[in-house]
Formats: C-alpha cells, structure tokens, sequence
C-alpha cells in the first residue's frame, strides 16, 4: 500500500472508529440503529387476530419471548407529535405449520394512555391501525392492551384484522414514556 493510498484511507477509518465508539450514527429522527432491531425480552405476550377476509391469519399469536426494542422517545423536527415507540417481533401463530409471523411497531404519546399509531406486518402483509379505538396504554403494566382495534391493509388489498391481547413493552423507557 502506499503512503497516498495511507493518507486517503485513514481519515475515513478514523471516522469510523469514532462513531462505533460513540454509539454509531442514527437516522433522521434519533432513533439509534441499535435501539431499531427487537432482541429477545424473556417476556410473553398473546394477541388473538380476526381476519375475515382470510382466515388463513386469523388465529393466536403468541411468544414466551417476544423480542422487543427500548421505547424510545421522539420529536421530529417538523412532526405535528412528540411520540414513544417501540417495535416487537417473533408472535408466531399458533397451531399452524408453517406458522406465520407477527412483526410490529408501536407509537403513542407521552404523558398519556393514547396511542397515535400501530402498524403489524403478517408474513410481509401490512396493516396500519384505522384510529384509536379499541387500544390503550397501559404504562403501569408495561403494555399496551388491544381490544377490537381495527387495523386495515396498507398494501390496497381491502382486508382488515381485528386485535384483541397486549403486547408488552420494556419499562426502563424514557421520562413520559
């Protein structure tokens, strides 16, 4: 390697180092990549999903060991709402073979039991929560408690769940949260 070739590498190396060592970079609204992918939680959760227009992803879905991200505080510059969120992972349903597979995310507002958003992908099918009703936050639990809530699919196919369970969340959050 030359002395040139040296010089050119070692300015981008050492910006490497430095954000690995101060926790890596984040995105847009500061949410660190490592607060992003669900680890395991060592706790369950159950949710029962209604889906009429297929009843091949009606059913429980249920872990011993939901994975689940920090809550994480966030206020976008330029967002309408501060929020909290946080993503889980790893709901299989139950009694099927293969099962599939519930992945979510979790947004409501802090110093409140209401939730601003939800939005579950079922083996790759998305479904975004049609408002509020039918979900709250239950903060002193560590969860968050569905029953009825309506979510409709975001890919324009027409169908819709029904939610009914709690998943839970980590309590080290953040003050609000």
């Amino acid at each position: 390697m030359t002395n040139t070739t040296c010089r050119a590498i070692f300015p981008v190396a050492a910006l490497a180092l430095l954000l690995t060592a101060c926790g890596g970079g984040g995105d847009d609204e500061g949410v660190f990549v490592e607060d992003r992918d669900p680890s395991a939680s060592g706790l369950s959760a159950s949710v029962n999903v209604a889906a009429p227009a297929s009843t091949a992803l009606s059913g429980t879905y249920a872990s011993n060991n939901i994975f689940l991200n920090n809550v994480t505080k966030v206020d976008p510059i330029g967002a309408p709402v501060e929020t909290c969120r946080f993503r889980f992972s790893a709901l299989e349903q139950q009694g099927v073979t293969p099962a599939r597979r519930m992945d979510g995310d979790i947004r409501y507002l802090p110093g409140t039991n209401a939730l601003e958003s939800t939005v579950v992908s079922i083996n790759t099918i998305e479904f975004a929560m049609a408002g509020t009703t039918g979900a709250t936050i239950d903060r002193a639990n560590n969860r968050v408690i569905y029953n009825g809530a309506v979510l409709n699919s975001t890919q324009s196919t027409g169908q819709s769940i029904t939610l009914t369970g709690s998943i839970p969340m980590r309590g080290d959050r953040p003050e609000g949260c």
